[in-house]
């Protein structure tokens, strides 16, 4: 469910800067989110590998995330924690902690994100947009188990929602608990087959469980739906040769001489030390 700015609740002055903020911050991007926050997904962690080889993470889908300019957005939030202040009991008092926590998370202050979002969870706990946005604040912080917690809520009040299993098990892998990772990657893959990024996720999963067979199903899933995703075609061509495909693993390197050559050179080089 979608949530708007507490437009009704300001004067009119404060409707004209929205308006301005979302004309001149758009990006030529058709998937920029709405200042009410589409859902973004969350990034694993890191692990070592050569340095212009693919990272062992899932792609920031959010990169092209519509931001509040910092001027804009302490406008806006002066004016809504105004509103809280003068207003506490008003029957939209969980609205207005939500607008003030998204206008924070929106203008990268993620920390002062969290309060004004959990007082929103906390007077309407199946709150799915305030919760989801706490999870993706936490995450942003690193602050992995509590990102999990809310996610995991999140399970129970948007149960078919295929993201909300995948940022789950982006969680469970950042902290290192694959086993539960997979499981919550199966389960976005069961409501959602074609969710590329669960498949690619759950390939680096099945990586890091030295299960080659497993990573290269899921691997050669992400670039049947995504052709030109270069990280996905490195970790495939890998898997691949892993398992003994030699012949795979060329077929993977010749489509990344193409899309990154970087990354063909260190496969080729894993494949001929």
């Amino acid at each position: 469910m979608k949530r708007h700015w507490l437009l009704l609740l300001f004067p009119l002055a404060l409707i004209v800067i929205l308006l301005a903020v979302r004309y001149f911050s758009k990006k030529p991007d058709t998937r920029v989110e709405e200042v009410t926050l589409a859902k973004p997904v969350v990034m694993l962690k890191e692990t070592a590998v050569l340095p212009s080889a693919p990272i062992d993470r899932v792609p920031n889908r959010n990169s092209n995330q519509q931001m509040l300019a910092p001027e804009a957005a302490e406008t806006v939030t002066t004016a809504i924690e105004k509103y809280i202040k003068e207003n506490p009991k008003a029957a939209d008092i969980a609205d207005a902690y939500f607008n003030l926590g998204s206008a924070h998370y929106q203008s990268g202050q993620y920390e002062k994100a969290i309060e004004p979002l959990r007082k929103a969870t906390e007077q309407d706990p199946s709150d799915g947009d305030a919760r989801y946005t706490l999870g993706n604040a936490f995450d942003k912080l690193k602050r992995y188990k509590e990102a999990a917690r809310e996610f995991e809520a999140m399970t129970k009040i948007e149960p078919t929602n295929d993201t909300v299993f995948y940022n789950l098990g982006n969680a469970y892998s950042n902290l290192k608990e694959d086993q539960k990772a997979r499981d919550q990657y199966l389960k976005a893959l069961s409501l959602n087959p074609k969710n590329s990024a669960a498949h690619y996720a759950l390939g680096l999963v099945y990586n890091r469980l030295q299960k080659a067979r497993e990573a290269t199903e899921e691997f050669q899933q992400t670039v049947n739906l995504e052709p030109n995703n270069s990280d996905a075609r490195f970790f495939l061509g890998m898997a691949k040769f892993l398992s003994g495909d030699r012949k795979g693993a060329m077929e993977q390197y010749d489509h990344l001489k193409r899309l990154n050559p970087k990354a063909a050179d260190d496969l080729n080089k894993r494949m001929n030390p």
